[in-house]
């Protein structure tokens, strides 16, 4: 099933429209503070670029009903980047006006307080999160239901229509995320343009989202970013091989785990800022969350934890009610709060959780 972006904005918003009133958003003490202090700077200085080339200022899991920002496929990145829906969504946000935002599950916010809104940013954004290119060696039962490589139609569509629009941006960029969609380290274009990108800007910043297999040193040089890595987040679903092998539906576990163990090393030596593995909650992995975090703290890394968010090139998503134990009417769920109730989730060094969840671990 090829990626609907309109069916995947519809399907979230069906899906968490019953946790967008004030009174059922749950944010940390800490964020609360902070919100009487300065808005979100996130649109401010990003912008991602989702599949058909759809521009939205930010995850469109986070926000309500503004998404599309325009397109590259048929405008500029300047006209988008100064156009009426980043602005309006700036004005709101300068006001403090979170109307737009799904805060109660939004994990882009609280990063982004620590610093200023950039006073130059209508020059344009600073980083450019790249998820449009779908292509990837894996298949995962969350996201997709068959390998996807992409066409010689859509290869020719990326380098020929995409990519000079991101490498003309690049002049003010300090960073660029791949990628939420497919795996950078696997995708023909994707590792095109980041050669690109590192001959033009050679100090350019890179954070990479990928499934790890490739993420060893060989593929780095390679690709000339190995001094240019910010921050690198795997997504790793299971602390055992055979609940990998069922998710992943990949027996490359074993292999992830020895990739990992190289970039820690990098990390601990100063040549990457962080390194995270990424779990995404469900009813066939919840009962290893606890062993999750025992395997960051042997690597030294942080353990993110998010919950399942249905995907519409997968089948999963139609199981929705019978996987998602962190829903209160799920059959599971008081098994999913004893678990989260282990003391072992109290080590913030190495272990961090979406804001939907914080209550119940906090308390």
């Amino acid at each position: 099933m090829d990626f609907n972006f309109k069916k995947y904005i519809e399907i979230l918003n069906k899906l968490f429209r019953k946790n967008l009133s004030s009174d059922d958003i749950t944010i940390s003490k800490d964020i609360k503070t902070q919100i009487d202090k300065r808005p979100c700077k996130v649109p401010f200085e990003r912008l991602e670029i989702y599949p058909d080339g759809e521009i939205i200022p930010c995850c469109p899991d986070f926000l309500k009903d503004i998404c599309h920002a325009g397109n590259i496929e048929k405008q500029e990145f300047d006209e988008i980047w100064n156009g009426k829906v980043f602005s309006e969504l700036r004005k709101k946000l300068m006001k403090k006006d979170f109307s737009y935002c799904k805060r109660n599950i939004c994990t882009s916010y609280e990063p982004y307080l620590q610093q200023k809104i950039p006073s130059d940013y209508k020059k344009g954004p600073k980083e450019i999160r790249i998820t449009y290119d779908k292509e990837c060696n894996y298949n995962c039962i969350t996201c997709r239901d068959e390998v996807i490589v992409n066409s010689p139609e859509k290869l020719d569509l990326y380098n020929n229509v995409y990519l000079p629009k991101i490498l003309e941006a690049a002049k003010n960029l300090e960073c660029v995320s791949l990628s939420g969609a497919g795996d950078p380290l696997f995708s023909k274009h994707l590792k095109n343009l980041t050669k690109k990108l590192i001959e033009i800007r050679p100090n350019l910043k890179f954070i990479l989202i990928t499934n790890g297999y490739f993420l060893n040193e060989e593929t780095l040089a390679e690709l000339g970013i190995q001094n240019n890595i910010k921050g690198i987040t795997v997504s790793l679903d299971a602390a055992t091989r055979e609940t990998y092998k069922n998710i992943r539906r990949t027996d490359a576990f074993d292999r992830i785990v020895k990739n990992l163990e190289i970039m820690s090393r990098w990390k601990k030596n100063g040549k990457i800022e962080w390194l995270v593995i990424n779990f995404l909650i469900h009813s066939l992995n919840y009962k290893e969350m606890p062993d999750f975090v025992k395997l960051a703290q042997k690597l030294d890394i942080m353990a993110s934890f998010s919950t399942y968010r249905p995907w519409p090139s997968a089948k999963l998503h139609e199981q929705y009610d019978d996987v998602a134990v962190f829903e209160p009417y799920n059959k599971e769920y008081k098994k999913f709060v004893k678990i989260l109730r282990n003391p072992i989730f109290k080590d913030k060094k190495h272990c961090s959780f979406q804001q939907k969840l914080l209550e119940i671990v906090s308390s």
